[in-house]
């Protein structure tokens, strides 16, 4: 069982992110399948590399600079993995066809207008609201917190929503992570809580997003997809920068 859960570690940053891990595993469904559970393990990898990066550059760079640089290396560690699914959603949902065709054009790998318009938004949000959090006492929950808890939401998103299609990596998260291991892989999130006194206020936040956009989506394709869950993470990103900005108003 540790074995298994060690594989599918590997497997998890190896499909998850550009970390390099110089490990040959072989690609099981029953393994793969577990890679779920990592995700916001994955989260905190991701977001320990980009507080090096920011503490050890960003001083070197004017901050309207750097948010482009930030925002950019962060695509990369990623593999434009998740922008990819924001991307195929857009397109799908933005078609206005029925479900069928709607999830059609998501899996094509071909790009369309209206993806093209939802990055360079996204692109445009995250690189603004960066900006003003990089000279900010929040940079902290933006480059390490955040990555985690909207990993956490689409573990959220997995067990309380269905899955739109008949088969895909999607469908073997969903057949096999259920309350008992979304209740164990929370404690991913723990951590927050010690690290900033926003921490909650964040899970929160994150939490509702998940809801919101699952209830929407399930409405409008019958349940959820793989690019789905890459959009929620995007998305939640994208929302827990923005809420960071208008707190570090207030404080």
């Amino acid at each position: 069982m540790i074995n298994n859960m060690l594989h599918a570690l590997g497997l998890a940053i190896q499909y998850f992110s550009r970390i390099p891990l110089r490990l040959t595993l072989r690609y099981e469904e029953e393994t793969m399948k577990r890679t779920i559970f990592f995700l916001p393990f994955i989260g905190w990898l991701l977001g320990a590399i980009l507080y090096l990066f920011y503490y050890y550059s960003h001083l070197y760079f004017p901050v309207s600079l750097f948010s482009v640089l930030l925002v950019v290396f962060l695509l990369w560690l990623t593999g434009a993995l998740h922008a990819d699914g924001w991307m195929d959603v857009f397109d799908g949902i933005g078609s206005s066809q029925s479900k069928e065709k709607m999830l059609n054009i998501m899996k094509d790998s071909r790009v369309g207008a209206m993806g093209v318009v939802g990055f360079v938004a996204l692109f445009a949000l995250k690189v603004f609201a960066m900006a003003e959090l990089l000279p900010s006492t929040l940079v902290k929950e933006a480059l390490i917190i955040t990555p985690v808890l909207a990993r956490w939401g689409v573990l959220l998103a997995v067990v309380l929503f269905p899955y739109a299609r008949d088969k895909g990596l999607g469908k073997q998260y969903k057949e096999w992570f259920k309350w008992p291991v979304l209740l164990l892989a929370t404690l991913w999130v723990l951590p927050a809580f010690w690290l900033s006194p926003y921490g909650l206020l964040m899970l929160i936040v994150s939490f509702i997003f998940t809801i919101l956009s699952g209830y929407y989506f399930t409405k409008k394709l019958d349940g959820l997809t793989g690019d789905v869950y890459g959009w929620m993470i995007e998305g939640a990103e994208g929302l827990l920068w923005v809420m960071l900005v208008a707190l570090q108003r207030l404080i």
